[in-house]
């Protein structure tokens, strides 16, 4: 199955974050910062949460992939709607000036 150029530079972007991560944890734990016992929990940690946002992006672009056109509009609506709701909601209430 044909991949998307969005899931391959994710899934690189992700990767390096992720080997980035690991090495700062294995000179932390070489200066003393982090106790030996926990870089294996930290680095399995780094490793999941690549893997989960891998598996996100590369099943959203799937979903988005193999919809109709009518049915994206839906979606960009919808999204749409919840931002312009999200947005009113931060926007401070004006106060009426009492006379």
């Amino acid at each position: 199955m044909y991949e998307p150029n969005v899931v391959q530079g994710c899934d690189s972007m992700v990767g390096s974050i992720a080997i980035i991560a690991i090495i700062v944890t294995a000179f932390t734990t070489m200066l003393g910062l982090v106790k030996p016992a926990d870089t294996a929990k930290y680095c399995g940690a780094i490793v999941g949460i690549a893997l989960v946002l891998i598996l996100i992006v590369s099943v959203f672009v799937g979903l988005w992939s193999s919809m109709s056109l009518w049915q994206k509009a839906v979606v960009a609506v919808v999204g749409f709607c919840i931002w312009r709701v999200w947005w009113q909601r931060r926007q401070p209430r004006k106060k009426k000036e009492e006379e």
